[in-house]
């Protein structure tokens, strides 16, 4: 049976009116859960999973990294192999001073890696060609032997001395490059714009040992050895300047 006239139709348990339509209770709770739900924050949907992606094959690059991996193989190997050998040079046992005659007894081999090295060492090997040699400086235990270390005497030599020659290119000549060894003759010139010497002029000498730029104009320094007697007398004219040097022959060394 229906309602009674006037009274309002009574919701059935669904939801749905005694006619079958929605009731308006049902509406009001139904828009306040779309209400509730649209102020929620929504959460994003999880991700999906990856696709696993295939790796290129690029055999350029292959190649080049096996390439490189056997070159860093093979520079491994020959360090290790380089550093590995040694060989053997002369070592100082005790100090020796200036001018001291050398004995086997004052030198020793030692081990030394082989490689590029800045010191010139003298083989273990040559040890009897060092004996009875002089030293040319002060050298100290442990000290690396090098060939500049020892000479067959100690120069200059008695009754010899050293003198060094400051000559601008016009006091020397320049066609010839003076080496060690070669013979000269200092002479002593006029001053600048006088008469020439009627008589031969004074001239010493000589034994070129080396020459070495000056730190004065364009000089160089020439280091002649000459007798002890001539020594002062050479070096009081070459500090006027008005000396010249003249080549007899150059030296073969």
């Amino acid at each position: 049976m229906g309602p009674a006239p006037g009274e309002p139709e009574a919701d059935s348990a669904d939801g749905l009116g005694g006619d079958g339509t929605v009731s308006s209770g049902t509406k009001i709770a139904t828009q306040e859960q779309h209400a509730r739900s649209a102020a929620r924050p929504q959460r994003p949907a999880p991700p999906g999973p990856l696709k696993p992606t295939r790796a290129r094959r690029r055999p350029a690059l292959i190649a080049l990294g096996l390439a490189l991996v056997a070159l860093s193989v093979l520079a491994a190997v020959y360090l290790a192999s380089v550093l590995g050998e040694t060989y053997q040079a002369l070592a100082v046992k005790s100090d020796i001073a200036r001018g001291t005659v050398i004995t086997a007894a004052d030198l020793a081999p030692v081990d030394l890696p082989t490689g590029p090295s800045l010191l010139e060492s003298v083989p273990a090997d040559e040890l009897d060609q060092m004996v009875n040699k002089v030293a040319t400086a002060d050298l100290k235990q442990g000290q690396l032997l090098t060939p500049a270390s020892v000479a067959d005497e100690l120069l200059p030599a008695e009754g010899r001395s050293i003198v060094g020659v400051a000559l601008a290119p016009n006091q020397m000549p320049g066609s010839n490059q003076l080496k060690a060894g070669d013979p000269v003759r200092v002479v002593e010139t006029p001053a600048t714009g006088g008469e020439p010497p009627t008589t031969a002029p004074f001239a010493i000498p000589a034994t070129v040992m080396g020459t070495r730029p000056s730190q004065i104009g364009d000089q160089t320094i020439v280091d002649v050895e000459v007798t002890s007697a001539n020594a002062a007398g050479l070096a009081a004219r070459a500090a006027t300047g008005r000396v010249a040097l003249v080549i007899d022959a150059v030296g073969a060394g």
